[in-house]
């Protein structure tokens, strides 16, 4: 390859990678405002508000994908109002590829409002290896990663 391509190359996968960063830390929002994802401040991962259901899942996906960790990950549950069953396969998914990825990766769910570990514990899915529940706050007490009101 001569330095032309190589310089190329480079610039392509140094692009690629601005793009994935600008993904990342960019909120997303779909457009009919029914879901909105945010990068999480306090470790690698998500903050989700809104519905996730099957006109959601792509975004979801896309989300999820767009973070490249080699540790854990977190997804902040707290404001969710909606999710089928759907998106909750993509988040159960997402924690076998992290545990399956080697090490002692996970994916831990923060915030989980009942209704969604009720439906987690129903389907045996609370079981996944790589998945951890967190409950949601108390409260009065502040969320990881969320700003004191």
């Amino acid at each position: 390859m001569n330095s032309t391509h190589a310089a190329s190359a480079s610039a392509l996968v140094i692009a690629a990678l601005i793009e994935r960063l600008v993904i990342v830390l960019t909120p997303i929002t779909t457009a009919d405002r029914l879901l909105r994802i945010t990068p999480l401040a306090d470790c690698a991962g998500l903050r989700i508000e809104g519905e996730l259901d099957h006109s959601t899942l792509p975004t979801l996906r896309r989300a999820l994908a767009s973070i490249n960790v080699d540790s854990s990950l977190c997804v902040d549950l707290s404001g969710l109002t909606f999710i089928d069953t759907g998106c909750l396969r993509a988040l159960v998914s997402a924690a076998t590829a992290l545990h399956d990825g080697g090490g002692d990766r996970v994916l831990t769910l923060r915030s989980v409002p009942p209704q969604v570990r009720r439906l987690l514990e129903l389907t045996g899915w609370h079981q996944t290896p790589g998945l951890r529940l967190q409950a949601p706050a108390r409260p009065g007490r502040p969320t990881p990663g969320r700003p004191h009101s």
